[in-house]
């Protein structure tokens, strides 16, 4: 991990996010970069001081922001932390996307407040946005983080030999702390579930990955993927959460909703969302 995105609009999830993202950098020595998006044209970076100044509103905009942006700096130059800033226009998910590739970020960390009803499938946050489109992993802060280490972290998934990329990706990110590990599979007695003698064959072989952590795997009944996940989190005490989303589809997606944008929408826990770029 040497580039971590913090997409950041100052609210109080967003600033859990950032300070989490120090936690990181400053275990991977990574360098970290606050991003914004203000309301300013969006060519603004391009435009002469003169422009700039005929536009008085969006050149206060950007002052205010610098100041935010600044406090950060002087916290990450505090602690050793190599950070970059940058704001713009336009459209939000269009930046993120452009700024992960030209950037060349691996993760990214972003607070939310999570959201309910149709917007859940229509509308989305920003969050949500950023986890269906843009492929790195992406862990997402609600809450103040906690001083206490991560002890417990779920992995849910099931088991198919593709997601075998995404929890090697997980056991590398956590083996500095040395957690427990509980492999679940949530039965929502759906017509696509796999036989059970398959997926717990298939779970033995992501345990034996474990080694030398400690791995459980469980089967939860629920009735649906996301409350059978955050429910059995919270039965355990689980400190993170994570989850696969390299396999999407938009249909899907309408029609029965995506498992990772409803955790992301209603767990508490940190979620760890896992994807990697399409030419890898």
């Amino acid at each position: 991990m040497k580039n971590i995105l913090v997409p950041t609009d100052f609210s109080a999830c967003a600033t859990y996010a950032t300070e989490v993202a120090f936690e990181l950098a400053a275990v991977h020595k990574a360098c970290i970069h606050l991003y914004t998006r203000i309301d300013i044209p969006e060519k603004w970076h391009n435009m002469s001081d003169m422009e700039k100044e005929a536009n008085s509103e969006a050149l206060q905009n950007t002052r205010n922001i610098e100041v935010l942006l600044n406090d950060w700096k002087r916290k990450a130059n505090a602690q050793g932390i190599a950070m970059k800033m940058y704001y713009s226009g336009g459209k939000f998910l269009k930046n993120v996307e452009q700024y992960v590739e030209e950037q060349q970020i691996d993760f990214i960390v972003m607070g939310s407040y999570g959201t309910s009803g149709k917007s859940d499938y229509f509308i989305g946050s920003n969050t949500q946005k950023v986890i269906r489109m843009v492929h790195c992993p992406v862990l997402v802060i609600k809450n103040r983080p906690d001083q206490k280490p991560i002890k417990k972290v779920v992995f849910a998934s099931n088991f198919i030999e593709k997601e075998k990329r995404a929890f090697q990706y997980l056991l590398d990110f956590i083996a500095p702390l040395k957690p427990e590990i509980h492999l679940l599979e949530v039965n929502t007695s759906s017509w696509f579930g796999q036989p059970y003698i398959l997926v717990k064959s298939a779970m033995e072989d992501f345990k034996e990955m474990c080694k030398p952590l400690t791995c459980k795997t469980h089967f939860y009944k629920d009735w649906s993927v996301d409350a059978g996940i955050r429910n059995f989190s919270e039965e355990i005490g689980a400190d993170l959460i994570a989850i696969s989303n390299q396999v999407r589809s938009p249909l899907k997606r309408i029609l029965s909703g995506s498992n990772v944008e409803a955790l992301v929408n209603h767990a508490e826990l940190p979620v760890l969302s896992i994807d990697f770029p399409d030419k890898h």
